[in-house]
């Protein structure tokens, strides 16, 4: 080993000192680091938990607010079905109610004229009467008694009818 530079004693010596070193790493460092990387895989493990937990409960949330949204759209349209079809109720019944005041008004117009009709006919005989009346004293030269004047007037009045009828 000479011939190497090598001494046997500092060999010897030296894998002494190697196996001392690591019987020392291996008694008292080698469990403390053993600890410490147990320790920090456990943290890094609970921390892998923890995050995969909070995913899931992420991803419940997520499909707790899509589904309110869902149910939020839904109620909206019913709402907005709902005013709609009471909207066209209430626009069915003002239609109808302007129908039938529109009717009522028609038919009290109706009668309105068919009563001023009448009134007018009545006018109208009354003032032929008094004009046949006038007319035939003036061609019989005196005056007939009250009874026969209606008498005639209404046989006038009902040839005149007759005639235009």
């Amino acid at each position: 080993m000479d011939k190497l530079g090598l001494s046997l004693f500092n060999f010897i010596a030296q894998v002494v000192v190697f196996l001392v070193v690591v019987y020392v790493l291996w008694r008292w460092a080698l469990p403390t680091v053993t600890k410490f990387l147990d320790n920090r895989a456990s943290v890094i493990q609970t921390g892998i938990e923890n995050a995969e937990q909070a995913k899931k409960q992420l991803d419940a949330a997520e499909k707790r607010v899509a589904d309110m949204l869902e149910q939020a759209r839904q109620e909206g349209q019913q709402a907005l079905a709902r005013a709609s079809q009471a909207g066209e109720h209430l626009r069915t019944e003002i239609e109808q109610q302007a129908r039938q005041r529109a009717e009522d008004i028609l038919s009290q117009a109706q009668k309105n004229i068919d009563q001023q009709v009448a009134q007018a006919k009545s006018e109208l005989s009354r003032q032929v009467s008094d004009l046949a009346i006038l007319a035939a004293e003036r061609v019989i030269g005196h005056s007939m008694n009250s009874d026969d004047n209606r008498k005639l007037v209404q046989e006038f009045v009902s040839q005149s009818r007759d005639l235009q009828c």
